[in-house]
């Protein structure tokens, strides 16, 4: 898909990897999140970013995924790492249809309210916080675990040189 398809659309640059247990975790929930928004609104799209390690990693992660990729190995990574500050995985970034960034923590977004979060604008995000604050805190820790965040693929090991603390996976 050419980047002219995605001017005036809402975009997601999911940052990822099969590697990644967390990213695994995570995963499922921005596909369903996917899908309640899509049905809504056509102009929104999620970019799978790969930082798997072989083609073959690539293809079998991202078969599972509704989404749009850039090809496995591509240049434009690294670039799109470096303007987005991305430091571990998952890594979630929305972009306005302006081509402007709303926030680089959609991923949070998307694990605590789901296709609530969008479009992730400033505003939306106020009236969520204002929404959670009407609510108790033993809800919204019960309302995390059912959303992923935190969760751990059991008996995952992290790939060499790479520390996962369940949430995210770093270089070491």
């Amino acid at each position: 898909v050419p980047v002219s398809d995605l001017v005036g659309k809402t975009v997601l640059l999911y940052f990822s990897a099969h590697w990644c247990p967390p990213c695994r975790g995570f995963t499922p929930k921005l596909i369903e999140t996917y899908h309640e928004i899509k049905a809504k609104d056509s102009a929104f799209e999620i970019i799978f970013v790969s930082s798997d390690h072989d083609q073959a990693a690539f293809e079998e992660y991202f078969a599972t995924m509704p989404f749009l990729a850039l090809p496995y190995g591509d240049m434009r990574k690294k670039s799109l790492s470096k303007t987005f500050k991305v430091t571990g995985i998952p890594t979630l970034v929305a972009i306005g249809p302006n081509g402007r960034t709303l926030t680089k923590d959609a991923r949070n977004l998307v694990a605590n309210y789901g296709a609530a979060a969008y479009p992730f604008t400033e505003e939306r995000l106020k009236e969520l916080e204002q929404e959670t604050e009407e609510t108790e805190t033993a809800e919204s820790d019960a309302e995390d675990d059912q959303n992923g965040v935190g969760q751990e693929i059991q008996g995952e090991p992290c790939n060499e040189g790479l520390v996962c603390d369940g949430e995210v996976c770093r270089r070491a």
